[in-house]
């Protein structure tokens, strides 16, 4: 069908016998083949496509801020924006900045142990020997007194497990006596009727 509006255009243009005709011709040739004066059916596509894509980018905030960012991301990322800088010092100067906390918390740990030192030096560590020795039986004291709790521990298990067992055993006792009963009740009341 295309091909015969094609012909039948050509032959008409060039006999040059009716002018209308032959666009006419064209008319219909552009409409079977693009839609007439529309848009050709893939740019129709191409444009529904776009409008769905930016449709579902314009709900989410966080990609409208980065699709506004892009270009100035792309910017970063090029090579002739980074060699304004000179590396080198750029480098030094995220080293410093990096650097920035631990040389602050290290500063002011090296005043907290001045602070402390005059604590050291003060003499109250004069008599360690002495209080060492003080200390070694205390600390053998509270050896032995962690054993004792330890073994009290277990034997409290042990006195917790057995009456339990005794527990479980009473029980079991109370319900043979209650099966008993019922059942000489039931024959008693059988009885007096």
């Amino acid at each position: 069908r295309v091909r015969d509006a094609v012909v039948s255009t050509q032959c008409t243009v060039s006999s040059g016998i009716n002018a209308e005709y032959g666009e006419s011709r064209v008319s219909v040739l552009e409409r079977v083949m693009g839609g007439g004066d529309a848009e050709p059916p893939v740019d129709k596509q191409i444009t529904d496509i776009n409008a769905k894509v930016d449709k579902m980018l314009g709900k989410h905030q966080k990609t409208q801020v980065l699709m506004k960012r892009l270009n100035e991301l792309a910017q970063y990322t090029d090579p002739a924006f980074i060699m304004r800088y000179d590396p080198a010092n750029f480098i030094k100067q995220e080293y410093v900045v990096d650097s920035t906390t631990r040389l602050q918390n290290g500063a002011a740990a090296a005043k907290k142990i001045q602070e402390l030192s005059k604590f050291i030096d003060s003499g109250n560590l004069k008599n360690l020997n002495e209080l060492e020795k003080k200390m070694s039986p205390l600390a053998a004291k509270c050896l032995d007194l962690n054993d004792q709790e330890q073994e009290i521990g277990k034997e409290i298990d042990d006195l917790l497990f057995k009456w339990n067992g005794i527990l479980d055993t009473l029980s079991e006792q109370f319900v043979a006596f209650d099966t008993i009963l019922r059942a000489l009740e039931e024959k008693e009341d059988e009885k007096e009727k």
